[in-house]
Formats: structure tokens, sequence, C-alpha cells
């Protein structure tokens, strides 16, 4: 006789031991690589698709980035560089090829970095406080003496008049957001600024306060005139002052030919031994404060000088640069900051370049 043994079918706690999760997982990536490399499949032939779509469109429009399929486009680029060029005053003729090839990709990635910020701010409505865009909008606008001047810039700008406001509110809130993000990483501790002051004192390097003059002149210019005409007044001049039939202040500004200090008596305030040329230097901080020196050439012309006061060289305190010492660390650590943001941004971005239009 025949004996059947009792069919046994899996319990709940078998079902929950097999591991179904990894082989869905199996499954699934088994059917992407059959799809996407071995067969062709319907999901292969979509993003073909969509990529010959896309590659089209760009040669159409000439994009030179695509940013979360927002395109950036060769026009953009060339707005940007001339933007680039025209800050620094150049025009696009007189810069090599090859330095404009690396201009045109450093202003790409900004382009790109600008567009991402865009997107996040503007998809988060982030808008900054309506002071602070009245503030730029003010600073912005001061900047030009006349409404056609304006209106020079804006049509360069490729902002038409009743977009200006609008484009600049859109400048500042994406530039509040910027630093809404970096801001807990950038502030800088007490404590940090006077550890910097302490670990570079000793460089010497900007913790030294030259020695300094504080002085006034009378100015005769000898460029394009006649050099002994130029003399006998100076010495003249000189002898008013000696003989006091005139004073300094009033010599200056009736005769001086600086125009920066003639109005102020010929107050040159205080200067390093650098920041004046050299044949001046050497007479001037051989003096003492109340001397006046005899009239003196350069190479542009003749001098009265009077000291009214010197200082010697000696090391800055901790209170007259820590203000600076701050501002650089933050400058510092908000490039790093930015940077790092950045990086973030870009891993989760959607950036496709097309190199034949850059």
């Amino acid at each position: 006789m025949l004996r059947l043994d009792p069919v046994e079918f899996p319990t709940q706690q078998d079902m929950k031991r097999f591991p179904w999760r990894i082989v869905l997982y199996v499954v699934f990536i088994g059917y992407l690589f059959l799809d996407l490399r071995t067969c062709n499949g319907p999901l292969k032939r979509s993003i073909s698709k969509r990529t010959d779509l896309t590659r089209k469109a760009a040669e159409a429009n000439k994009w030179v980035a695509l940013v979360n399929q927002e395109p950036i486009t060769g026009e953009q680029l060339d707005l940007a560089v001339a933007r680039h060029l025209y800050q620094r005053g150049k025009d696009i003729e007189e810069v090599p090829e090859a330095n404009l090839r690396m201009i045109r990709r450093a202003a790409l990635q900004s382009l790109i970095n600008d567009t991402l910020v865009r997107q996040y701010a503007d998809g988060e409505e982030s808008r900054a406080p309506q002071e602070e865009i009245d503030a730029l909008t003010a600073r912005w606008l001061s900047q030009f003496s006349s409404e056609n001047e304006l209106a020079e810039r804006a049509g360069y700008q490729q902002l038409p008049d009743e977009k200006i406001q609008e484009e600049l509110a859109r400048i500042v809130s994406r530039k509040k957001w910027l630093e809404n993000r970096i801001a807990p990483g950038v502030d800088v501790m007490d404590e940090e600024v006077k550890a910097w002051f302490e670990e570079n004192r000793e460089t010497g390097e900007g913790f030294i306060e030259p020695e300094k003059v504080r002085a006034r002149h009378i100015f005769l210019s000898t460029v394009e005139v006649d050099d002994e005409n130029r003399e006998e007044m100076i010495r003249d001049l000189h002898r008013q002052i000696v003989e006091k039939e005139n004073t300094f202040e009033e010599l200056a500004a009736a005769f001086s030919e600086d125009p920066k200090t003639k109005k102020i008596g010929g107050d040159l305030n205080w200067f390093a031994r650098d920041r004046v040329p050299e044949i001046f230097a050497k007479t001037v901080f051989a003096m003492k404060p109340g001397d006046l020196s005899n009239p003196f050439r350069t190479e542009i012309g003749w001098h009265i000088v009077e000291v009214l006061d010197r200082q010697e060289e000696r090391p800055v305190t901790f209170e007259e640069v820590e203000l600076e010492i701050r501002h650089h660390l933050e400058n510092q650590r908000t490039a790093e900051v930015v940077e790092i943001l950045m990086k973030k941004l870009r891993t989760v971005a959607n950036i496709r370049l097309f190199p034949e239009h850059i």
C-alpha cells in the first residue's frame, strides 16, 4: 500500500526568514543590466531618445550647459564674459585666444553656480528684507550721473528699465539665501582673532607701523612748462614764507598746482617712504617737525615742503588690527564654506555640458 507523507507548507515565520528583499533587489538589478547593457530594452531606448532630443535642442539653441534641465545659452555665456572684461577695463579683441578660452570656462562655472543658487533660492521663495533691497537699489542707481547713462548701462546688461529693480531684488534675495546657508560656518570667535594675531605677529609683515611723516607742500609743475620761470617763481614763494609776507596756506591756495591739496593748505596728511617718489622722500624724511625745506626739484616739478609731525617705526597693537584680522578670517572662511556648499549642490544636481559650444 502506497503511503503519502503530509505536505508541509511554509509557515509565516519561514516566510519572514526568506530573504525576499534581496531577491527583489537582484531581480531588479538584473533587469536593469539586461535592459541597458544587453537587450537594448525600452528603458535604454527611452533614455537614448531623450538624450538625442536634448542634443538636438542644444545644437539648435547653442546651449553650453544644462543645469537641472535649465539651459545656459551661448548668449548668456558671451554676456558673462563681456561683463567680466568690462569690469577689468578690457576689450575682448585684446585678450589672447588661449586666455579667452580660460575666461569662458571660468565664467561658465560661475554661471552654473549662480543658476544653482537661484534655483534653490527661488524654489524656497526666499526674499531679502525690503530695506536691504532698497539699499542696494539706491547704491546701484547712485553710480549714474544721468538717466541716459542709466539707460545705456541697462541696455548693456540687457535689462529693460522696468525690470531693473525687480532683478536687483532677486539678486539681493539670492545673496541673502546664500548668506543664511553659510552663516553657521563663517562665525569667527574672539579667541580665534587673538590667536591669529599671536601666531603671525612675529612675521613682521603687516604688524609694523612704518616711519611716517605728516607734511604740506607747495608744488609747481615743470611738465611742458619753462623750468627757469618755475624755479624763479618757487624761490620767490619760499622767500615770502620765510619773511612772513604771506602764510604757507595762503600761498598754497593761490599758487600750488596740486589740485588735491591746494584747497587744504597743501596738506599731504600722513605718508610712509614707499608712498612717495624716492627723491621726495629723501628730502622730507631728513627733516624734523617744524622744518621748512628749501625749494627742491623732482622729476615732475618744484616743491616747498614743511614737516608738521612725524612718527617713528613701531609695532602695531592688537586693537589696531583686530577688525582687519576678523574680516580676513571671515572672508577666508566664507570662501571655504561657499566652496563646500556649491560642491554639495553640484553633487545632487543634474549638470550637462556641451563643450562644442563653449
